[in-house]
């Protein structure tokens, strides 16, 4: 009977706590929003980790909520600029109207509230090189740190570091993952970091494996996009080498796809059944025909991220 009292109690004072910080938070909110327009949050990370008394997760979870709206604000912000049909968007390490005081700040918050939240490292590798990278490694060698058993962590730092053309530091924080696994492939990417780490085949490598670690969705979502760019920007060169071809048996260009569908199958390529070779996201690549030659692009509608 006095286990159940005094467990029925811890209950209630958690419950209780619990929406004396939802109040703080709410109360905050106003101001906060207003910071994410121009300027950082206001209350240090330290400073929100002692007002949250034993709920850091909870106020972490809110903070993540103000970063994600933050960025996606900013995200359509910079695709409005662009004049970007509706259907496109802006790629996340492609963001360049972020302000990085604001979102170091509060990436920084959320991993001071809650440490172990490791898909905030994820996100926060992908996204934050774009405007500020020396914070970006500093923020992973934290959630490495403090996450000692999560050694995928490693492959994100990597990734900044590749990102950054530094093959040699990209390497090395593959070979500390290793020392921490039994994944082979960790030591199979330093390798190929510190031989060609400008290798094609060293970028898809690199996206497949965050894709298959990833913990958080839009990370995932980034990483087959990246992979899809990768297989588009290599059908359009066997598509090049196609036209050249027949340019060069023809003296003149195709005037239509059902002129070399034969050759690009044969090439390798998906083809409609009308005759246009299929890009990685389903839709039909176009013809370009100038007065300069012939060339393929892109269709409006596609799915597939553009440079």
């Amino acid at each position: 009977m006095k286990r159940t009292v005094a467990l029925a109690l811890i209950i209630v004072l958690g419950f209780g706590a619990s929406v004396a910080m939802a109040r703080v938070l709410d109360a905050g909110r106003p101001a906060l929003q207003a910071s994410l327009a121009d300027e950082a949050p206001y209350l240090s990370p330290e400073t929100a980790r002692r007002l949250a008394l034993g709920f850091g997760g909870l106020a972490a979870d809110w903070y993540w909520l103000n970063a994600l709206q933050y960025v996606g604000r900013k995200l359509q912000e910079q695709a409005q600029r662009a004049g970007l049909r509706p259907e496109r968007s802006v790629e996340l390490d492609r963001i360049q109207v972020l302000d990085p005081q604001v979102l170091v700040r509060l990436f920084e918050m959320i991993t001071t509230l809650d440490p172990r939240f490791v898909a905030v490292y994820e996100f926060a590798a992908v996204v934050l090189p774009t405007v500020d990278a020396a914070a970006a490694v500093a923020l992973l060698e934290k959630g490495i740190q403090a996450n000692p058993d999560q050694w995928y962590l490693h492959q994100q730092l990597a990734y900044i570091f590749w990102e950054r053309g530094d093959y040699l530091a990209a390497a090395d924080a593959f070979r500390r993952g290793a020392r921490m696994t039994t994944a082979k492939w960790m030591d199979h990417m330093a390798d190929r970091m510190e031989s060609r780490g400008d290798d094609p085949h060293v970028a898809r490598a690199m996206y497949t494996r965050m894709y298959e670690q990833a913990q958080d969705e839009q990370v995932k979502q980034w990483a087959l996009n990246r992979l899809m760019e990768l297989r588009s920007l290599q059908e359009r060169e066997a598509i090049r080498g196609v036209l050249s071809a027949f340019v060069t048996a023809n003296a003149r260009c195709p005037q239509a796809w059902t002129d070399v569908a034969a050759e690009l199958q044969t090439a390798g390529l998906k083809v409609h059944v009308q005759g246009p070779p299929l890009d990685p996201s389903g839709v039909p690549y176009v013809l370009v025909l100038s007065p300069l030659g012939c060339d393929v692009t892109l269709h409006a509608s596609s799915r597939v991220p553009r440079g």
